[in-house]
């Protein structure tokens, strides 16, 4: 941690790109108890009045800008497919088109799944996740099968890749968390070059720490994870101590005004 902060001492602009779940917001039990507390979105509402700040996450750019409740910072959701700056937003065409055929295949699966106990089906519009962490050991594997066989039905539209107790279900496009932080950033007209900090937890933020490579500082939450991230806070805790020594920098101030995209 001492290294970043001193690379951020040395930085008249900062760019703060953060992930929710589990970097943010402990991983709960169940994605709708990941719950921001009060002061912790004081202490973001503070950072985001000297940086620029956003968040960046897996689920519905509606849902995510609920949970985190600020307005007047940028959001990037359901994996880079939408983005919200200012009063700006975006969703990726392809995904659009694709949504009817990923509405039907979460309908197949929700059947086949209805009497797992302890596994949800999360529709975010875009996008969607197969939750298990409630599931059963012996079960997890007929959930596994299940999710890959229609999916593959599908490959041509579909992709599906695997998360902390989830599988992620996108449209097979070549989008991610890292080209949506890209697009955002060529919105941005930015007075001087500025220093990129982008923390995450997960493998769907490995795309924006290899796509970010040589641009700024990564930075993976995790304590064992293999991860191309160039440095590691061992858990939510850990990046909350970041944030609060971040907030304490003088003369950090982002200067850009936006674009139109």
């Amino acid at each position: 941690m001492r290294e970043v902060i001193q690379r951020a001492k040395s930085s008249k602009n900062i760019l703060l790109f953060l992930d929710y779940d589990g970097t943010l917001v402990p991983i709960k039990r169940s994605p709708q108890l990941a719950l921001l507390p009060p002061l912790k979105r004081n202490l973001l509402i503070s950072l985001a009045e000297k940086f620029f700040l956003c968040i960046v996450s897996g689920r519905s750019l509606s849902e995510i800008q609920k949970y985190v409740g600020i307005q007047d910072i940028s959001y990037i959701g359901n994996h880079g497919l939408e983005i919200c700056l200012k009063n700006r937003h975006w969703t990726h065409p392809q995904a659009v088109e694709i949504k009817p055929i990923l509405h039907k295949t979460l309908r197949t699966i929700k059947s086949k799944i209805k009497d797992f106990r302890g596994a949800s089906v999360e529709d975010k519009g875009l996008t969607a996740s197969i939750h298990y962490r409630l599931l059963p050991r012996n079960r997890r594997r007929q959930i596994s099968e299940i999710v890959k066989e229609e999916t593959a039905f599908k490959s041509r539209w579909l992709k599906v890749a695997e998360g902390k107790m989830v599988f992620e279900i996108k449209p097979n496009i070549d989008w991610d968390k890292g080209k949506g932080v890209l697009k955002l950033l060529r919105w941005l007209n930015l007075k001087e070059e500025p220093l990129l900090i982008y923390i995450g937890d997960d493998e769907t933020d490995e795309s924006a720490f290899g796509t970010l490579d040589g641009m700024g500082l990564t930075i993976v939450v995790a304590r064992k994870r293999n991860s191309s991230a160039h440095y590691r806070f061992g858990n939510v805790k850990e990046v909350w101590q970041f944030l609060k020594t971040l907030k304490k920098l003088k003369n950090n101030f982002f200067l850009c005004s936006a674009r139109r995209p």
